[in-house]
């Protein structure tokens, strides 16, 4: 199972590019013999994935907070757009 959809956002497949350019990192990661070197890209790697899970944390974070934002000017134009029910008091 895939996800095509997160909050509305159409997740789009990677292009045939990038996944050329990440098959070809991987073979030659694979194809090293230098255990060091290794280590190195994978605790660079470790520490690079901490902070782009901080970013998509705090973009996630902020989209939440502007939908929000958008449907209470959308509940409160609903609100003022019949001043009979607000005469009556009708909720």
């Amino acid at each position: 199972m895939s996800i095509k959809k997160f909050l509305n956002i159409d997740i789009e497949p990677a292009p045939l590019e990038m996944k050329l350019d990440v098959e070809m990192r991987c073979r030659e990661i694979m194809a090293s013999n230098d255990v060091n070197d290794i280590k190195k890209y994978c605790t660079h790697l470790v520490r690079h994935k901490l902070e782009q899970d901080i970013f998509l944390a705090s973009m996630l974070g902020r989209l939440v907070e502007l939908e929000a934002n958008l449907v209470v000017q959308q509940v409160k134009a609903e609100k003022k757009t019949n001043p009979i029910k607000k005469f009556f008091r009708i909720l």
